[in-house]
């Protein structure tokens, strides 16, 4: 895949000389960052998946623009090599920074911002969506998952019926540190310092749900954090809402152990196994 993304890379760019390799160990996309013959850094990604590259480049040509200055912009994309050519934004992993209340608020700005994009109609069949994605998910779960478990998933899904339609907007649905990228000194950037990257996930959801691998990471043992993202979005959750990120995350919780299973990621299912037992438990 590298060779084929370097050759797409000096079609586009004119010149490119591959600086580092990117890539995620998952290997579900390759990504080079290059050097083009004015001396500008660029993100050469391309994806294994065609359903990944379909999400991010609509994510791109739809709704990362309402982020300005906050995330990548698209220079040039090709629908055979399922590759993209994306600007670099400036910061250091925001996993170092997870702790930190500013950026979490920062994030939870951005993240409204995120969701301003487009107004999109109420999600009138939420629960036979989701009953639909668990019956799909459940063939892959066999022999990874106990059926008492997906019984669970399948009751709170169903218990959703009597919760009111809510609205989608445009998610990003992998809103975690990892794909945030923090400068240390925002004094020469008015945007702030947090930045957004890897729209690979997005499509239209219900806001909450965007709150997932926060919810059930930093956010579990540091409620600060949660009520200073919160305040950067400018709302907080009610009893709708938890419905809803509880019963999404027991199903979430189903697609990372089948997901991280076939890509040899024991531990990250793991994780998300624990996180379904607490829920399971009675963990509010």
């Amino acid at each position: 895949m590298h060779a084929e993304l370097i050759g797409y890379a000096r079609q586009v760019l004119g010149s490119a000389q591959v600086v580092a390799d990117r890539s995620w160990r998952h290997g579900a996309a390759g990504v080079l960052e290059v050097r083009d013959g004015n001396g500008t850094v660029w993100f050469v990604k391309g994806h294994g998946d065609p359903e990944r590259y379909r999400r991010e480049l609509t994510a791109y040509q739809r709704w990362v623009s309402g982020l300005g200055g906050c995330a990548p912009r698209l220079r040039a994309y090709d629908d055979e090599r399922l590759a993209l050519v994306l600007s670099v934004v400036p910061g250091e992993p925001g996993t170092a920074y997870v702790t930190d209340p500013e950026v979490q608020r920062e994030a939870g700005v951005l993240l409204r911002r995120l969701h301003e994009t487009e107004a999109l109609p109420p999600w009138t069949d939420l629960v036979d969506c989701k009953l639909d994605e668990l019956d799909r998910l459940s063939v892959r779960a066999h022999g990874l998952l106990e059926p008492r478990e997906l019984d669970f998933v399948r009751a709170e899904l169903r218990n959703l019926s009597g919760v009111p339609a809510p609205p989608r907007v445009p998610c990003h649905l992998d809103y975690s540190p990892r794909n945030w990228l923090v400068a240390r000194d925002a004094r020469h950037r008015p945007e702030g310092r947090v930045q957004v990257i890897d729209f690979e996930w997005t499509a239209p959801e219900v806001w909450v749900n965007d709150l997932n691998r926060l919810y059930f990471g930093p956010w579990r043992d540091r409620p600060d954090l949660a009520d200073a993202f919160l305040a950067g979005y400018g709302r907080t959750l009610d009893d709708a809402d938890r419905a809803v990120l509880h019963a999404c995350g027991a199903l979430t919780a189903v697609f990372i152990v089948v997901w991280a299973h076939g890509r040899g990621d024991p531990g990250f299912a793991q994780a998300w196994r624990q996180n379904l037992h607490r829920l399971m438990d009675g963990w509010r």
